[in-house]
């Protein structure tokens, strides 16, 4: 690979004394991105030797089999709106592009490519739109799906990093260079974040709202017959779950798959769990959700995503009760907000997260269907945390302000992103909260739950 057109740019700018530093940190992001492209088929030593991210006459003389011709994004104007793709998008062999042009032309031995999917995988990998768009927010604070860039191009329910990964590895066989195909199966991450435990708790409270017109005196009769153990708590949809979850978990065709229940340990705001963790209902729970096989992860706070020093302390607490290390995260409402919060989750010595799906319509928010390691654009260097992309989440299907699908729209559209998925061998994500597996009038959940695990169990699908 030659840097020589860095170097020029650099220097023509007076910023003679800055360019090693400048290279090394666009040395690191085109590192982190062909490792996400190519995963186990990436070798620096075959980097060097067979790909260039150049312009061709550079290529040429350094021998490169595939030239990558850059498209400036990594030039004087990273960070700033003029970076940001423009629409409507081209594409390359059915694929949009967000940076460079669809031409592909060979010189003798050499391919030469001009559309420039580093930068646009980058660009989605790493959440770089939201670094640059930093003033548009829901809210809650967080990037709102319907504003992201593979919404408003139409391809949010494709995983295009993982498609550009076909390409260059279709590429590089083209231009004589052989490459593995990731070593890879399909997999199954079905999680649950514990925001409520319980529906009723105080019958005299419940029967208080009734008066007031706030509740049905049907939550009356049904909180009274809880207290008095007659009928279990409508939210403690725990045993059932885990029935459902063992159902593919323990199935016999090979099937990878797990269970990942995200617990809360603080928070205060109006928009926090309504549960204390040190509880004994939930102290309890907890042994349940363990004793099933599932992982326990943290559920950081709303707070958190506002203030995020208190991943720390929220993980300190859950492992109290826990009594074992925490290493999994999801922030409550999706709420990791700002990107280069990852690095206080990586202080507190979280090593993986799942929080990264878009609240308001589900699909693929990093451009990828599999867990990735994340990077932060902002100082151009990997996090230290791998990433387990959110696919879909249940109120996202449904509730009025996200997508508003009825149940045959929802299984339909969720179908079509378990088969892009299962197409590139990537780890499927789900999230379903015990609140809305609970039977209620015009809930289709439990159902539509129910039908999505026996598609997910199907290798025929």
């Amino acid at each position: 690979m030659s840097d020589q057109w860095l170097v020029d740019l650099h220097v023509s700018l007076g910023f003679a004394d800055k360019i090693m530093g400048e290279l090394n940190r666009i040395e690191s992001c085109l590192d982190y991105t062909l490792k996400v492209l190519l995963g186990e088929g990436y070798d620096s030593v075959l980097l060097r030797k067979y790909i260039a991210y150049s312009d061709a006459a550079s290529a040429r003389e350094n021998g490169a089999r595939l030239c990558i011709v850059p498209s400036g994004f990594f030039a004087e104007h990273y960070g700033k709106a003029e970076s940001l793709p423009k629409l409507p998008l081209q594409e390359i062999e059915g694929v949009p592009l967000l940076y460079g042009s669809p031409r592909i032309r060979r010189e003798g031995k050499q391919l030469i490519i001009h559309a420039d999917i580093i930068a646009s995988a980058y660009f989605l990998l790493t959440r770089y739109e939201e670094m640059v768009r930093r003033d548009v927010r829901d809210k809650h604070g967080r990037f709102p799906g319907k504003q992201s860039l593979p919404y408003r191009a139409g391809f949010i329910d494709r995983p295009i990093v993982d498609e550009y990964a076909a390409l260059l590895r279709k590429w590089l066989r083209e231009a004589g260079v052989d490459i593995p195909e990731p070593n890879r199966r399909f997999s199954v991450l079905l999680t649950h974040d514990v925001d409520v435990i319980h529906k009723y708790h105080n019958p005299l409270r419940t029967a208080a709202s009734a008066a007031l017109g706030r509740r049905r005196w049907h939550d009356v009769r049904e909180n009274l017959a809880v207290c008095l153990r007659c009928a279990k708590d409508p939210f403690d949809t725990f045993d059932e779950i885990s029935q459902l979850d063992s159902s593919i978990i323990d199935s016999t065709n090979g099937l990878r798959a797990e269970s990942v229940y995200f617990f809360m340990a603080g928070g205060w705001s109006k928009f926090s769990g309504m549960y204390r963790i040190q509880s004994r209902l939930a102290r309890r729970l907890l042994r349940r959700v363990q004793s099933s096989g599932a992982t326990i992860g943290l559920h950081a706070s709303y707070d958190a995503g506002l203030h995020s020093e208190l991943v720390t302390e929220e993980k300190a607490t859950l492992e109290s009760i826990y009594d074992l290390p925490i290493y999994f995260n999801r922030y409550h409402f999706l709420s990791w907000r700002e990107i280069q919060d990852g690095w206080a989750l990586a202080r507190a010595g979280i090593t993986d997260d799942s929080s990264l799906g878009y609240a308001d319509v589900a699909g693929f928010r990093l451009g990828v269907c599999r867990p990735i390691p994340l990077f932060d654009p902002t100082q151009m260097k990997p996090f230290g945390i791998e990433e387990h992309p959110l696919i879909v989440m249940d109120c996202t299907l449904s509730n009025n302000n996200y997508m508003n699908l009825q149940e045959e729209e929802a299984f339909e559209y969720c179908c079509k992103l378990i088969k892009h998925t299962r197409q590139h061998n990537g780890e499927f994500v789900t999230l379903w909260h015990n609140t809305t597996l609970a039977e209620q009038p015009g809930n289709y959940h439990p159902q539509l739950y129910k039908r999505l695990l026996k598609i997910l169990a199907c290798e025929e699908f």
